[in-house]
């Protein structure tokens, strides 16, 4: 299939509009949760779609930041209150650490109290030192072995979302978790992973962060999915905002810095600010230059959600709710997308050319 093709196929889809967040790293936890909760309010009253949320376990002695929300279900159920129409994305509950059937009587509880909101996204994942409390024979393991684990944990949970019978009796999930398997997503760093989730009709989840570029990801999840089954790709889209592109570069500075140092070890050789921020695929500037930035993206022709993150180097709660007003209000349309009511398709000519 050729990117005209995939991009053809794409287009037919309205582009949805959502806010991400990696959760917290700064205490103390209490007031950080609930200015995500109030940040994800805003974002409902701005009109996007969804509020997705990665989930990150434990602080470590040689990096204190490290961590964040370990319990996404727990949060997405306080934000359930707070909202009416904002639907809760896990981005993604990472399967190697839980028990697969807790996840689906969770995913089932959080739907219920959410009138349906959820979407239920997983992960194979996890460094050493995580495995090491939660599955210690994976601590090590090879690649395939992990693979394959992941892939029988899946089962298990696609399993009791079905209903199939639990265990060796005739306990099945309460409450019923079937409305779910038309809302699952993988994350994914390879194309290969991709192309597994195609074949399963998930849809996938694209970081900012990858093994390989975003576009070759998007592609091999388009070229693997069956005939009829509408696409889902939702790349997340780090933003910073600000009077110009200098301005901005100084102004996240830090949060760039931060951000490459985390991932220096798989992310393209960089030497300067502005060549660490384009590694991290940030989007930054006036309203016109973000616009520029993303439809000029290679990647951008195959997305069908865009997930705005709002985390490099943000002074503030208040910035950063700015931020989500100016992407609503003066990018979005820009590059043909929609937040707000959905129409049931779109023109971007600007990005699918």
């Amino acid at each position: 299939m050729t990117h005209v093709e995939r991009a053809a196929r794409v287009a037919s889809v309205p582009l949805r509009i959502a806010v991400f967040s990696h959760g917290t790293e700064a205490p103390p936890a209490s007031r950080a949760y609930r200015d995500e909760l109030d940040l994800f309010a805003a974002a409902e009253r701005l009109g996007y779609e969804s509020a997705w949320v990665r989930q990150f376990h434990f602080r470590h002695d040689d990096d204190p930041t490290r961590g964040g929300l370990p319990s996404p279900f727990v949060f997405f159920a306080a934000l359930a209150e707070r909202t009416s129409t904002l639907r809760l994305g896990l981005g993604a509950v990472t399967l190697p650490h839980e028990d697969p059937v807790r996840v689906a009587e969770d995913a089932a509880v959080l739907d219920a109290l959410s009138d349906g909101r959820v979407e239920l996204g997983v992960a194979n994942g996890g460094g050493p030192e995580t495995l090491d409390v939660f599955a210690p024979d994976l601590a090590h393991a090879e690649h395939e072995a992990r693979r394959a684990a992941f892939e029988a944990q899946l089962d298990t949970l696609l399993g009791a979302l079905r209903g199939e019978p639990l265990g060796t009796g005739t306990a099945r999930l309460n409450p019923d978790g079937s409305a779910l398997l038309d809302r699952l997503w993988d994350a994914t760093l390879t194309a290969g992973s991709a192309a597994i989730a195609a074949t399963r009709g998930h849809g996938v989840l694209v970081g900012t962060t990858q093994t390989v570029p975003a576009e070759v990801t998007a592609a091999a999840y388009l070229d693997a999915l069956p005939d009829g089954a509408v696409p889902r790709v939702a790349l997340s889209t780090a933003i910073y905002p600000a009077r110009d592109r200098a301005s901005a570069l100084r102004e996240a500075r830090a949060g760039i810095e931060a951000k490459y140092a985390w991932g220096e070890s798989f992310l393209p050789p960089a030497s300067t600010l502005a060549e660490k921020a384009a590694s991290l695929n940030l989007h930054y500037g006036t309203a016109e230059d973000i616009a520029e930035s993303i439809v000029s993206k290679p990647y951008s022709r195959y997305a069908t959600q865009l997930n705005v993150q709002v985390e490099h180097g943000y002074a503030d709660q208040e910035r950063r709710r700015e931020a989500l007003a100016l992407f609503a209000e003066d990018v979005a349309p820009r590059i043909g997308a929609t937040v707000g009511p959905v129409a049931p398709a779109r023109t971007r000519e600007a990005v699918t050319a």
